[in-house]
Order: structure tokens, then C-alpha cells, then sequence
């Protein structure tokens, strides 16, 4: 830990030099992704914490880290040592970083970010609680001074990702995109998440792990398209396709000369949420310019899917099952065999199934493999180090996903690999209940993600159990593991439409003890309509058995052991004819109706 605590030092010298009393570091990129490339992983490299979601705080005297409930426990190991407090987010009392910051800085002290790595909204935000106190705000990068041997920036090769998968040219999008606009009022908006900029283009790379995104931005308005980025990494027939689709490629540093020059009395729609401080500074700072604070429009329109994007994510959900059941087949082999088995083992059998799958493009995260108490970690990440092996007993939670052209997939499944005890099947039994109240939910249309969260969570809740996350996330098309704006948490507003896809994952997590979750991709579709309006539902999109084995029959109603049962039969009936041998046979064991084995 002593190399972190010189770096925090470095750090504050570096503070003292510029007038700066505390410095912020988010774990974010000048995209605002989720998964930042080596070269944007400052908050890593100063504070020493892995985890995917976290802001660092530097002040003179003190130093603390923020992060949510996914990651207290991994959080809380990986800083023992450092100096640096941490501070868990949403726990009752804990205070967000600008409210630590402003009951300890005094008038005339400032507050130092780097602008490019911090959405504007939140700069905004800190600007007004911090100016009622007299403290100010300032972009500065002490970064890039301090950080040396640092990664070079992504590079990859970009690629079409083809109509047939796509369902819109890049034009049509282009024509959705400016009649939004038109209707909005605005004559054009930025766009920064490379998820938006993918979509749009009908454009992929691999500038991201786990995610097919090009390092880019793109500019569209009424008259013109502009996509910044670095050209000569286009495979043939990008730049033809992007030319004959009303696009115009400039380098992607041009960005900001961009923003400076646009003239002409121009209202340009600004998502705060999703563009870096320092770009709307600039077109705030730009006489010519009109500010108009709305909605991302590429985001809303990427979140209903087409009819052909639909199509293929039902296919891509097929090849994951079938990868998915050869693995299982092989781990249950192998156990029964006396072979050791880690949680690394299982993410890499789990890896090289996938890859034997037609058209995989690898994996949408990180395979989660956590056993026994491992599991209660709800974003563990096995090390060869540390990981445990497995045993027959117990419980084990995998959580990964694939990419593929067709779409991308998500899923959790836990596996009882032997004895598991009665606390271990009461606490399965409830999440799968409140998984399938879920999945057999039907709701008016206009209903949020918020609405129809208690649905399910409701059904942990009523035991005095709740699990720290949310329950439900949108999945992207080729793209990002988790995109919005749909999910289904308590305070999401999103209304729910028709071609949306979200995911349906409770669980219970006890420290020390189990992790226990059951996750499918769902695709919000129609269930009727008639005097009362028109209603919703979900279709399950995941392929893949959910064990029966760690189940208490006793403790689920006749509905919900249909549902199963009808769930395990599609399963079936869809993956047998692609499967043969040992892991066909494995997939029918595994799909027996319930109410037979408990009969």
C-alpha cells in the first residue's frame, strides 16, 4: 500500500501548486462508459480499488472513496492500509463526496477535477451547493503529469455491424435522429457514449473491453453528420459506407475546435448526464450557440428495438444456451470425475464454450464465478491467487454473458454442486418466486421501471431481506451490457415500451455465508388491450435451465411451478436440436417438469 499512499502524495503537491484543496477522480472516461479503457483508469491507479464504480476524493488532511453496495466488501479489503476511507454509498447517514467536501472546505477554497472525466451534470450540481459556501470549481488535469508508464489509448480495428443485424441504415437513423430534433425544437446534439455513436453509425470495434465501441464522437445536425474519429483504423468499405450515409469523418481530437466554431445561431440539444463537463463548457462558451437541456435522443431511440434486432437477440440467446449447457455438461463431468475445479477454471471453460459458438465475439463482462460465501460479493471477481475450489456441496452463482453480432446476452444462474443447507434452499425458493412474479407480471402501458420493481423485490422484502442493486437493466444490440434509460429500480421514471429488453435479477446476499441470484433477459412486448387501455408483458429471451435442485417445492404455488415447468419445456424444445451426446442428456435431466420430480 505504500506506492498507493506516495501516489496520494504526489497527488497533493500537485494540489498545493495549483491553488487546489481537494481533487476529485470518478471512474469514468470523457464518455461517460461504464467500462473504462487502461488509459482512463485514474481512480484505479491513485487509490488501488478495482471495482467498476467508485469517485476518489483527495483533500490535504483526508482521503475517501465512495462506492456502492456491489462492492463494500471487495472495497473495504482492497483499502486497508491506504489511508483511504471508504464510504458506502446508499447506506442511511453516509454522505455523498460534494456533501463530505462542503462540510469540510471553507470559503475560498477549490475544488479541482479533470472536466473531460466528470458529466456536466454533476459539475453543475457541485457549482450550486458549493457556491451558497463561497467554494469554487476548476478543471485542471493533474493527471497526466503524475501518472507514469501510463497505457497507451485504444486503437482498434472498426468495423461495419451489418443492416441484417441492425435492421436501419446509418441514414435512416440519421432521419429518425433529426426528426426527434425537429420536434424538440433543436437543430443538433453531441454525442459522446460510444454505445450511441456505435448504434448510430451501425459501426464496432473493440476499443472497450467487453464492449464492440469505437474511442469516437459524433455531431448531427439538420444539414450535416460528423463523426470524429481516427480514420485510418476503418476496415475497407467503412469509410464508402459512412460517405454514401451522409457522414463526415474528422480525427477525433477535432472535437473540440469543432464545438468552438459552429456558427450560425445554432440550439443544440445537451443530455447533462451524458457529455463531459469540458465539452459543454465549450458550447456554453460559444457565442453562437443555444444551450436546450434534454433527453439524449440516440438513447431513447436505440432502447426500443426493431423488428430485426428482435429477431436476432432471439437467435444470439439460442447460441448462449447451447454454450452455456456444453459448459455445464463438462463442469458436472468433470466433478463427478475428482478432477479441481476453481472459480478461474470455471470462468475459462465457461470462456472457450462460448468461443466454440457460431459468430461469438467473446464476452459481454466479466464472468462472475463465485462459490459458497465468494457469492455474496455481488460483482467478485475470481483471482488465480485467491479463487477458491470447488467442491460437492454448496452453492455456486455464475454470472456472465456473450456478444455476438445477433446481440448481446446477460444471465445468472446459481447451481447447487451437492448438500446445500435449508436456509440455502429457503433463500433460492424466494428469489426464484419473486423472479417468476416478474417475469408473469402484466401492467398498463405507461408504466415505469419503478412501477413494477416492487413486483419483485417485494418478494425478498416481506422476509426483511433486500438486495443492494438494482433489479433490472436494459441490454444494448451488439453493444454494452448495460444501457438505458430503461431499468427497473425504485426511483427509475423511464416508462416501459414495447421492444425494450431488461433483465430480471433479485437475489440475497449474506456476507460470510451465500449469494444467491436468477437472472434472464426479458423483451417487453403486447398482452392486450381493451376498455381499461393497453397492456404489457414479458417475454424471456434467456435459453438456459434454472436448477431445480437447491428448490422448495413446498414453498411455490401451482402458478409458479407452471411457469417453470412451461419455461424449462421451451428451453428444450429450442436447444435440443442443436445439442447431441452427453450434454443433450444433460439438458433434458435438467429440464424435467418440476411437478414430476416432486412427485
Amino acid at each position: 500500500m505504500q506506492k498507493i499512499q506516495d501516489r496520494i502524495a504526489a497527488l497533493r503537491e500537485q494540489m498545493t501548486q495549483n491553488g487546489l484543496s481537494a481533487y476529485i477522480i470518478p471512474s469514468s472516461d470523457p464518455h461517460m462508459g461504464e467500462y473504462v479503457p487502461d488509459f482512463w483508469q485514474a481512480r484505479k491507479y491513485f487509490s488501488g480499488f478495482t471495482g467498476s464504480a467508485g469517485t476518489l476524493a483527495v483533500l490535504r488532511g483526508r482521503c475517501g472513496l465512495w462506492t456502492d453496495g456491489r462492492y463494500f466488501i471487495q472495497a473495504e479489503r482492497q483499502l486497508t492500509g491506504s489511508g483511504i476511507e471508504l464510504f458506502r454509498m446508499g447506506v442511511g447517514g453516509v454522505q455523498t463526496y460534494p456533501e463530505f467536501l462542503l462540510g469540510i472546505l471553507q470559503k475560498g477554497d477549490t475544488v479541482g477535477f479533470d472536466g473531460r472525466m466528470l458529466p456536466a451534470s454533476d459539475v453543475e450540481s457541485m457549482e450550486e451547493k458549493f457556491a451558497a459556501k463561497g467554494i469554487q470549481v476548476r478543471s485542471a488535469d493533474l493527471i497526466t503529469p503524475l501518472w507514469k508508464n501510463r497505457p497507451l489509448p485504444p486503437a482498434t480495428e472498426v468495423y461495419l455491424h451489418g443492416e441484417k443485424y441492425a435492421g436501419l441504415s446509418c441514414a435512416q437513423k440519421l432521419e429518425q435522429v433529426r426528426a426527434g430534433l425537429k420536434q424538440e425544437g433543436a437543430d443538433g446534439q453531441i454525442y459522446s457514449k460510444l454505445e450511441c455513436v456505435a448504434w448510430l453509425c451501425n459501426l464496432r470495434a473493440s476499443d472497450i473491453e467487453y464492449n464492440p465501441m469505437a474511442v469516437s464522437y459524433a455531431a448531427v445536425f439538420q444539414d450535416s453528420a460528423v463523426l470524429f474519429i481516427d480514420s485510418s483504423r476503418f476496415q475497407p468499405g467503412v469509410a464508402a459506407y459512412l460517405e454514401q450515409n451522409g457522414v463526415t469523418v474528422r480525427p477525433y481530437d477535432e472535437i473540440e475546435p469543432y464545438l468552438k466554431k459552429i456558427g450560425g445561431q445554432k440550439t443544440v440539444r445537451v443530455d447533462p448526464d451524458c457529455i463531459n463537463y469540458e465539452l459543454f463548457h465549450i458550447l456554453k462558451e460559444n457565442p453562437s450557440c443555444r444551450i436546450q437541456k434534454g433527453s439524449d435522443l440516440v438513447i431513447r431511440l436505440k432502447a426500443v428495438k426493431n423488428r430485426t434486432e428482435i429477431e436476432n437477440f432471439r437467435i444470439a440467446h439460442v447460441r448462449d444456451g447451447c454454450a452455456m449447457a456444453e459448459f455445464c455438461a463438462d463442469l458436472e463431468k468433470r466433478l463427478e470425475q475428482g478432477e479441481t475445479v476453481t472459480e478461474c477454471t470455471v470462468c475459462d471453460l465457461l470462456r472457450e464454450a462460448r468461443a466454440r459458438q457460431t459468430h461469438n465475439k467473446g464476452e459481454s463482462f466479466a464472468t462472475i464465478a463465485a462459490y459458497e460465501e465468494n457469492a455474496a460479493m455481488m460483482h467478485y471477481s475470481p483471482k488465480p491467487e485467491t479463487c477458491k475450489t470447488l467442491q460437492k456441496r454448496g452453492l455456486l452463482l455464475i454470472d456472465s454473458g456473450g456478444q455476438y453480432p445477433e446481440g448481446t446476452t446477460d444471465i445468472t444462474r446459481t447451481f447447487a454442486l451437492g448438500p446445500v443447507t435449508e436456509e440455502e434452499k429457503r433463500h433460492y425458493t424466494w428469489v426464484l418466486k419473486a423472479h417468476i412474479a416478474l417475469a408473469s407480471a402484466v401492467f398498463l402501458e405507461g408504466t415505469t421501471g419503478g412501477g413494477v420493481d416492487m413486483v419483485c423485490r417485494g418478494q425478498i422484502q416481506k422476509h426483511g431481506i433486500d438486495y443492494r442493486c438494482g433489479t433490472g437493466h436494459g441490454v444494448g444490440m451488439f453493444g454494452g451490457v448495460h444501457e438505458g434509460p430503461q431499468s427497473i429500480r425504485p426511483k427509475n421514471d423511464v416508462v416501459l415500451k414495447s421492444g425494450m429488453n431488461i433483465t430480471n435479477e433479485p437475489g440475497i446476499y449474506e456476507e460470510g455465508k451465500h449469494g444467491i441470484r436468477t437472472e434472464n433477459l426479458m423483451l417487453v412486448t403486447d398482452a392486450m388491450q381493451n376498455e381499461y387501455g393497453r397492456f404489457l408483458r414479458f417475454e424471456i429471451l434467456t435459453c438456459f435451465p434454472i436448477d431445480t435442485a437447491p428448490i422448495l417445492p413446498e414453498l411455490l404455488t401451482k402458478d409458479e411451478i407452471l411457469w417453470l415447468d412451461e419455461y424449462h419445456s421451451r428451453v428444450c424444445q429450442l436447444l435440443s436440436p442443436l445439442l447431441t451426446g452427453e450434454t443433450l442428456e444433460w439438458l433434458k435431466r435438467k429440464t424435467r417438469p418440476l411437478n414430476r420430480q416432486v412427485s
